[in-house]
């Protein structure tokens, strides 16, 4: 009985260890790779890329632009209530 305790605890240990070593092989060998990869082909749309010129910078203009366009809408609309003549 504590032949079989021993061999399970032996197999789960060698089993562990094969497991890391082949988590460390994928992990440098091919995901390593890749997010390199992927970090150089989308570096002009992340967030610090061309001073200021990236993606995000251009969402966040947009939404200023929005924004200010609304608000003279808004004003716009109440001007134009304010000279509307009542007809008769």
């Amino acid at each position: 009985m504590t032949e079989a305790i021993i061999m399970g605890g032996q197999l789960a240990g060698a089993l562990s260890a094969i497991g890391a070593v082949v988590f460390v092989i994928v992990k440098y060998a091919v995901v390593r790779p890749i997010q390199t990869y992927i970090d150089l082909r989308t570096y002009q749309i992340q967030p610090n890329a061309n001073g200021g010129k990236s993606l995000s910078d251009v969402a966040l203009g947009i939404q200023r632009v929005e924004r200010k366009v609304e608000a003279l809408g808004k004003r716009v609309d109440t001007l134009e209530n304010s000279l509307k003549v009542p007809q008769s």
